[in-house]
């Protein structure tokens, strides 16, 4: 979201493409109901919304006070999306200013402090609830100047990635066919239908939060092609000055990669029988090898790619299993190699139908990457080119055959 107020018109045009579908053909307003994967990012600590607060002008309505940082708004101001809302720096510094705001007492604003520009100071950060609803989740951010109470310009992710971001939605023979681009990889999934509300391409806005990890700000958004259905994540870091460092491409699902050692541990617990099984590190992969479940013959050992959540072989790189997505076959279950390469090729050739690829042969899988990955020879009319791709996610990228 675009921060300073100068910036806000063209910050209402680009949130705007992301929740059309809403607006159009939903009954319900940005405020009157609650999104069920809605993630605010960090630990509020705050003080819930209330109406009376000593030293505080007693006809406001605080939103929220963390550390004697006290925000407060109009109680009788319309329900309109811009409120004037009132920072009061404990006691010291006051300012007013207009933001985009809703007050829900179930997701107050949030304040922290934290040095996010590595001048040595701890900026004021201000999360700020600006929409919800179905299908939608709006966080926007304030960083303030703790001394002047300035606020800092934060480089737009939803302008960004609406500009950059390639897709396309296509409906063709009762299904829906999705692709998207971002600097050269690629995520392609197919939907086993077609009616309902698509848009014809990706957009960004509907869902938006942003945090603070180990002193930078990172956004996350949620790329819509529909009212229900947001196929792709995007992972936004920034530099410190606030610009854009890096984005990155993610399947978007009930869980979402990149995954902690934590994250994979706890998942590999509800799976794994249980046992004296070990976990470690190796590159960028995690390992963990278990006893055979009979009691007898070696140890088994697989390996888990936190990047996309598939389990793979360890030794040949095989995909077994995705943690990411749930609705993905369990390939560790099948024992006939014939059964399994059948199955794999069942889930690769989807994701070329969406990317719009064709195999360059009836055999076109050559191999595996050892990170999950498979490697295979498409063509894209006559131009013939190696790709690696995620059969269970629909990530995949160009690259130079590794064994040529």
């Amino acid at each position: 979201m675009i921060i300073t107020s100068e910036k806000k018109r063209s910050k209402v045009q680009g949130t705007l493409l992301g929740f059309t579908f809403i607006v159009l053909f939903s009954s319900c307003t940005l405020s009157d109901a609650k999104p069920s994967n809605v993630r605010m990012g960090v630990e509020s600590g705050n003080i819930q919304p209330e109406k009376k607060k000593q030293g505080v002008d007693q006809k406001s309505l605080i939103l929220t006070e963390k550390n004697g940082i006290v925000l407060t708004t109009s109680p009788t101001e319309e329900n309109n999306l811009q409120r004037e809302i009132t920072i009061d720096i404990r006691g010291e510094k006051r300012k007013s200013v207009l933001w985009n705001a809703v007050v829900d007492t179930s997701r107050p604003p949030i304040i922290e402090e934290v040095d996010v520009n590595s001048d040595g100071i701890k900026e004021i950060i201000i999360h700020m609830n600006t929409g919800t609803g179905t299908g939608i989740s709006i966080n926007d951010i304030h960083i303030l100047n703790p001394s002047s109470l300035e606020e800092l310009s934060v480089e737009n992710p939803v302008q960004m990635l609406n500009g950059k971001l390639k897709s396309s939605v296509k409906h063709l023979r009762g299904k829906t066919y999705i692709d998207a681009e971002l600097d050269d990889k690629h995520l392609s999934r197919v939907y086993d239908y077609d009616d309902g509300f698509w848009g014809e391409r990706v957009s960004f806005g509907s869902i938006v939060y942003y945090e603070v990890r180990n002193g930078h700000l990172r956004a996350e958004l949620s790329g819509q092609a529909s009212i229900s259905e947001f196929p792709l994540r995007i992972v936004v870091d920034y530099n410190s000055d606030l610009t854009i460092a890096n984005s990155a491409l993610f399947y978007n699902g009930f869980l979402q990669p990149p995954f902690s050692e934590e994250e994979v541990k706890s998942m590999l617990k509800q799976w794994l029988p249980e046992g004296d099984w070990v976990f470690e590190q190796k590159d960028d992969q995690y390992t963990v090898i278990y006893p055979n479940a009979s009691g007898n013959g070696e140890s088994m050992m697989m390996s888990i790619n936190p990047m996309t959540g598939t389990v793979h072989d360890t030794t040949s790189g095989s995909p077994l299993k995705s943690l990411t997505n749930v609705d993905a076959p369990d390939l560790f279950k099948i024992t006939s190699g014939t059964e399994y390469m059948a199955e794999l090729y069942k889930l690769a050739e989807r994701i070329l139908e969406a990317a719009g690829l064709k195999p360059a042969s009836k055999e076109w899988i050559s191999g595996f990457l050892g990170d999950g990955y498979v490697l295979g020879e498409v063509k894209l009319s006559e131009q013939k080119f190696t790709i690696k791709v995620d059969v269970f996610t629909g990530q995949w990228e160009k690259i130079y055959d590794p064994f040529k």
